[in-house]
């Protein structure tokens, strides 16, 4: 996806990253024209902030300045190309996606209702690449709520890698 650095994100942005994630495509956010904008030491930080809001759901996304004009940075576009798809593609056996899931069930427990009931997630598997999609199974789904569900999926991401590409989990119940 290459957004122009001068006119930011817009709407048509927006439009075609919410379809990258919705058909879950790998993808390389790569923001040209970077040696028309005045910099400091505070811009690059401050600038892909600013981005990462407005492509809040591209989050996963890897991001690279460039400037096709002068040619800063072009070269580094297809490794991170290549690794995304890669990524994408990438399988991994149920005994580490377990692993990952133990360790992260040991830092956070998932939540319990106001009745007492918790939920409990037995194990996990790969189901299937492009994109990486995983099946949880559970007690009973519902008593896993969103906040806990993008812990999980940060918790895959930070431990097994995942980068440039969406992740899926399934939440299969009893």
């Amino acid at each position: 996806l290459v957004i122009d650095a001068l006119d930011g994100v817009t709407e048509q942005d927006q439009r075609l990253a919410g379809r990258i994630e919705e058909e879950g495509r790998s993808c390389v956010v790569v923001i040209n024209k970077w040696d028309a904008i005045e910099k400091d030491s505070y811009t690059l930080p401050m600038m892909e902030k600013e981005l990462r809001a407005k492509l809040y759901f591209l989050d996963w996304a890897t991001m690279i300045f460039i400037s096709a004009k002068t040619g800063q940075r072009v070269e580094g576009i297809f490794p991170l190309a290549t690794l995304a798809v890669e990524q994408h593609q990438r399988r991994v056996s149920t005994s580490v996606v377990n692993e990952v899931l133990e360790e992260a069930l040991k830092w956070r427990s998932p939540p319990t209702t106001r009745g007492g009931r918790q939920g409990r997630l037995y194990y996990g598997t790969q189901v299937a690449t492009r994109p990486p999609s995983f099946t949880l199974f559970v007690n009973e789904p519902k008593l896993f709520g969103d906040t806990y569900r993008r812990y999980i999926v940060r918790q895959i991401r930070e431990s097994l890698g995942f980068e440039g590409t969406p992740i899926r989990l399934f939440w299969k119940g009893k």
